[in-house]
C-alpha cells in the first residue's frame, strides 16, 4: 500500500543515497508455532514500529529552516553540509501575498510525501533538489560523515509540536528564529542540525503515515494527504501545514465527491490563521478563524475580496469567520500521544 504520487513532476539523472534497512532477528521459542500473518497485518506492524520510532524524534521543521539560514553562511562547515543546507532551504522560500493555488500543489509534490512512490517508479532518477525528505536525508548524510569522529553531544528535547495524525486537523506553528551562536563551535553547530534534520525526518515521516489509506471504517471512503510546507518570514521560519481530502462519493455516478482543504499557519502580525474549505460540484464552503483580534478584523475585511475571487471562477459560496480556533477532533483510541506538555 503505497501513497498515490502526483504525476508530472520531472527528476534529473541523479542518484540518492538510500540507508538499507536493518534487519530485525525474530526470537523463536521452541515447542511455540509462529502466528500466521497476513500481508495487511504485516504492514499494519511495520507502520506501527515506524510510527513510534517516529514520534519519538519528531519535531517541527522551522527551528531547521531558521538555522540552516545561519549555517549555509558559515564558512567553517564543510562544503557538503553548506550544499546540501542550501537544497533543504529552497524548499522554504519567502512567504508572499499572493500564494496561489499551484503553488501549493507543487508544495504539496515536493513535501517528502511521494519520495518513495518517486523512487519505486523510477529507481535510477533522483529527487534530490525537487523533494524536501530527499534533501533532508542528504543533509543527514552529509552530517554524519562530518560529524562521525565527534564526541556524543550533550541531550536535550526543546518543546516540539504535537505530532501529525490521520483526520487529526491542521495546527499552527509559531515562526523559530535560529539560536546558534555566530562565531560558536562548528562541531556543536553540526549536532544541533544533526538533531534537528533528524527530527524533521521524523515528522515527515508522520505525515506520510497519516497520508495512508485506511481498509476499514468510515475513513476507508477517504483519501487523505498531509504536508506541511516551510516558508521564511521576517519573525522568522515558520511552516504552514494543510490536509486535502476527498470522499469516495461519486465514483459510482450517483453523487458528487466533497473535496476538502484545511491548513493552519501562523505569521506576524496577524497570529494564528486557520481555513477549512469544501468544495462540492460548483458550491463551495469556507470557514476561516483567526486567534488575534488583529487576524480577525483582517480576514472580516477581506471577505467581500474572497467571495468576489470565488465567484469570478463560477463558485457559489458560503463564507464565515470566528474568533479563535477550529474545534479538534475527539483523539480515538490508539492516538499518537503528546507526553511532552
Amino acid at each position: 500500500m503505497t501513497i498515490a504520487p502526483i504525476s508530472g513532476v520531472s527528476l534529473p539523472n541523479l542518484t540518492i543515497p538510500v540507508t538499507p534497512v536493518r534487519a530485525v532477528a525474530a526470537t523463536v521459542h521452541a515447542n511455540r508455532p509462529l502466528p500466521e500473518l497476513n500481508p495487511a497485518q504485516i504492514q499494519a506492524l511495520a507502520v506501527a514500529e515506524v510510527t513510534r520510532g517516529a514520534a519519538v524524534r519528531q519535531g517541527g521543521l522551522a527551528p531547521l529552516i531558521a538555522d540552516l539560514s545561519q549555517a549555509a553562511e558559515d564558512q567553517a562547515l564543510p562544503s557538503p553540509v553548506r550544499d546540501a543546507a542550501v537544497r533543504v532551504l529552497a524548499h522554504a522560500p519567502p512567504l508572499a501575498s499572493n500564494v496561489t493555488g499551484p503553488d501549493v500543489a507543487k508544495a504539496m509534490a515536493r513535501s517528502g510525501l511521494f519520495l518513495e512512490a518517486k523512487l519505486a517508479a523510477a529507481p535510477l532518477a533522483s529527487p534530490v533538489g525537487h523533494d524536501l525528505k530527499a534533501g533532508l536525508l542528504v543533509l543527514r548524510q552529509a552530517l554524519s560523515t562530518w560529524l562521525a569522529a565527534a564526541p556524543a553531544p550533550q541531550g536535550h528535547r526543546s518543546a516540539v509540536p504535537p505530532p501529525p495524525y490521520r483526520a487529526g486537523g491542521t495546527r499552527a506553528q509559531a515562526p523559530a528564529v535560529s539560536k546558534l551562536s555566530p562565531g560558536g563551535s562548528p562541531v556543536v553547530m553540526g549536532q544541533e542540525l544533526a538533531r534537528e534534520t533528524e527530527a524533521a525526518l521524523g515528522r515527515v515521516e508522520l505525515l506520510q503515515i497519516a497520508s495512508l489509506p485506511v481498509e476499514t471504517g468510515p475513513e476507508a471512503q477517504v483519501t487523505r494527504w498531509m504536508f506541511e510546507m516551510p516558508f521564511v518570514t521576517p519573525q522568522g521560519a515558520s511552516v504552514a501545514q494543510f490536509e486535502v481530502s476527498r470522499d469516495g462519493r461519486g465514483e459510482a455516478g450517483e453523487v458528487e465527491p466533497v473535496w476538502r482543504a484545511a491548513f493552519s499557519l501562523d505569521a506576524e502580525p496577524l497570529g494564528p490563521i486557520h481555513a477549512r474549505v469544501s468544495l462540492t460540484g460548483a458550491q463551495a464552503g469556507v470557514s476561516l478563524w483567526a486567534e488575534r483580534a488583529e487576524g480577525l478584523d483582517r480576514l472580516r475585511a477581506d471577505q467581500g475580496l474572497l467571495s468576489a475571487a470565488l465567484a469570478a471562477v463560477q463558485l457559489r459560496a458560503e463564507i464565515a469567520v470566528h474568533a479563535g480556533a477550529p474545534p479538534s477532533p475527539a483523539p480515538a483510541a490508539g492516538r499518537l500521544v503528546d507526553q511532552t506538555s
